[in-house]
């Protein structure tokens, strides 16, 4: 669940920590889980446009493929973005939509969106909601609580593994009225519940029903939100064409969103190959990841004659983590002085100086970038609860706060990797010859680093040669997207990078998706994001308690727990964070002046004639003349040489990794 940190600052501002004050016994247009919600029913959210113009066409990359549009089963390779549904993780859908939407700057607040009211029980043992009765899906019928009914009952049956874990609690699902829908809780305890219930996706019962509901499938479904597939080819791209006939066009919470006439996704095996893309305007727009490329990769004269826009964009989520990743199902991994040990060969500030222009920050938290993030040592509540985990738990959880380990002085690296060689050591390895052996087992110290965009290999390389000197020998494999995300859902690898959106999407009031990520009923669950496999009972116990949490301050420190245990426990190794959303358009689209707490959102933005007009006059001025000589141009040549020259050096690299 997802909140803003703003608005909890000002409650905290007003009155001390809020308590959890759910709306009961009447219904209601929008719930909070700090009380009544900002907006009136009949008021357009704050950070839109209302006034945005309709029309023109969006342009996006994907990286890898598909082959299925159900977005909703474990298996095949979905759509990404627009139409794979990920629980929380965006509040406007556009071809799914749920009986809510969820308000991008206020804490905890959902609106109706196919439902039309929503009523919590006095008791909190229920929660019903009204059906719209305009709403409709892309063919013309309407939603129905049968609709509503048989989607819940067919993603808890047989939907990806991570709607039992969200939605777990609820015991039954009844028509409670001709257009009313009513969900019974197993207790009155879960806070969070009656509030993500309103976040399931209403498919189209008649659709579905017949159809295997966990097959690949390239049938368009039958939609409910604001687009319609209307032409694509798998693997490479596809186009969502806005409904004219979409049933909530004129909703208030709508206007001035879905601003474009089409959305299209081109899909790239390669992230380089689609910065290219971009670079020649087939693309609108990217979110930009590698640092290096942010710093020089981009064409400074467009952005000074006003043509390319970048721009970094600090958000009040958490900031996107890239821990290394183990997988603790692997018996190398298992103990927590080899991990240790591993996150002590990591250089940050040598190698964020040198492959990222010191854009980055060192990984201090699972919640950095918010109150949520572990500071100092436990005190007050927290400790309180903490104390009954004595023993079970690392002792530096009560006495140190954590910090990465820094080399910012000359000699730390070298420092460090004693310390590391010293802890090998105690978990029975040995070097000889070289190489780190398993005292017991006779077994080298080898391992894999699964990855799937080589931007990363500038980030892991220097890092694998730092433990080339304890002994360690770690190779780099890369694959495609697919056979990365299959690898994934499998827990098929050694070490990863962390990343968004595959892994640790961090809330900022965290609840129920806590299970998925660190829960020990999600380390066996295939496809889930507990990639590291943990399975420690404090944790379990904390995240249950969590859910149960009755104010902020309570919530706080259970998190707070949580992030002190996974890091003390040295789950991952902590190498970066990217401390701001950076984003490249070129110059021709609109977008809100308010940037929610979410982050910008291109559900927003628009098409600007005026704008395009003066983009093209700007690249037209700048087109290069053709060489119309007999033979290649000075340029030509250099470009030649320069092209055996890369391809040389990527060579002789990759011969190296192998």
């Amino acid at each position: 669940m997802r909140a803003s940190v703003a608005t909890l600052a000002a409650l905290l501002a007003l009155g001390g920590a809020p308590a959890h004050a759910l709306v009961t016994g009447k219904p209601v247009h929008g719930i909070s889980i700090y009380g009544e919600p900002q907006y009136p029913a009949d008021t357009p959210f704050s950070y839109h446009n209302a006034d945005a113009p309709k029309g023109g066409m969006l342009t996006r990359a994907a990286i890898g493929t598909f082959d299925s549009f159900n977005a909703f089963a474990f298996k095949g390779n979905k759509p990404y973005p627009g139409i794979i549904h990920y629980i929380g993780a965006a509040n406007y859908m556009y071809f799914n939509e749920a009986l809510t939407v969820r308000s991008a700057n206020e804490s905890g607040t959902w609106y109706c969106l196919i439902c039309e009211t929503i009523e919590v029980a006095p008791d909190r043992m229920s929660i019903e909601y009204s059906i719209r009765p305009r709403a409709h899906f892309s063919d013309g019928s309407p939603i129905t609580v049968d609709d509503v009914i048989f989607s819940f009952e067919t993603l808890m049956a047989k939907g990806h593994p991570r709607y039992k874990l969200y939605w777990g609690e609820v015991t039954r699902v009844e028509k409670s009225g001709e257009r009313t829908v009513k969900f019974h809780f197993k207790d009155d305890k879960n806070i969070e519940l009656p509030l993500i219930m309103g976040e399931l996706p209403v498919l189209s019962k008649k659709f579905w029903e017949g159809r295997d509901f966990e097959a690949v499938t390239l049938d368009v479904p039958v939609a409910s939100g604001p687009y319609k597939i209307d032409r694509f080819e798998a693997g490479r791209y596809y186009v969502l064409k806005r409904d004219p006939n979409y049933w909530g066009k004129d909703l208030p919470l709508l206007k001035g969103v879905f601003n474009f006439d089409e959305l299209r996704f081109d899909y790239y095996r390669d992230d380089d190959v689609a910065f290219q893309a971009f670079t020649n305007s087939s693309l609108d727009m990217r979110g930009e990841s590698d640092s290096t490329r942010w710093a020089t990769g981009y064409d400074a004269s467009l952005v000074e004659a006003g043509a390319l826009v970048k721009e970094g964009f600090s958000d009040g989520q958490p900031d996107e983590k890239h821990p290394f990743v183990l997988n603790i199902r692997r018996p190398i991994f298992s103990d927590i002085k080899v991990r240790k040990a591993l996150s002590l060969a990591f250089d940050f500030d040598g190698t964020n100086r040198t492959v990222a222009y010191g854009l980055m920050a060192p990984f201090s938290s699972y919640w950095q970038g918010s109150d949520i993030a572990a500071t100092g040592i436990p005190k007050g509540e927290e400790l309180a609860f903490l104390e009954r985990f004595r023993g079970q738990i690392p002792d530096e959880v009560f006495t140190t706060e954590f910090k990465p380990p820094r080399t910012e002085s000359g000699g730390a690296l070298r420092d460090n990797l004693l310390v590391a060689q010293k802890l090998l050591a105690e978990a029975g390895w040995e070097l000889k010859s070289g190489a780190l052996i398993n005292t017991k087992t006779g077994t080298p110290f080898e391992f894999e680093f699964l990855i799937h965009l080589p931007l990363y290999e500038k980030w892991i390389g220097p890092y694998l040669l730092n433990l080339e000197r304890l002994g360690i020998k770690g190779r780099i494999r890369i694959v495609d997207p697919t056979q990365y995300l299959n690898r994934m859902n499998e827990f098929d690898f050694d070490m990863v990078m962390g990343e968004l959106p595959y892994w640790g999407g961090q809330s900022d009031s965290p609840g129920n998706e806590q299970r998925e990520m660190w829960g020990s009923a999600a380390a066996d669950n295939q496809g889930s994001e507990n990639w590291i496999g943990i399975k420690n009972p404090a944790i379990d116990a904390i995240i249950e308690e969590l859910t149960k949490a009755q104010s902020r301050a309570t919530q706080l420190a259970h998190a707070h727990a949580i992030d002190r245990i996974l890091l003390w426990n040295h789950y991952v190794i902590p190498a970066y964070v990217e401390p701001e959303i950076w984003w490249a358009y070129w110059n021709k689209l609109g977008r809100p002046e308010v940037t929610p707490n979410d982050g910008p959102n291109p559900a927003t933005w628009w098409y600007d004639a005026d704008k395009a007009a003066k983009f093209a006059e700007i690249m037209k001025s700048r087109a290069v003349p053709q060489d119309t000589g007999g033979g290649p141009s000075t340029m030509m040549l250099a470009l030649a040489a320069l092209v055996v020259l890369v391809v040389g050096f990527l060579a002789a690299r990759r011969f190296r990794r192998t």
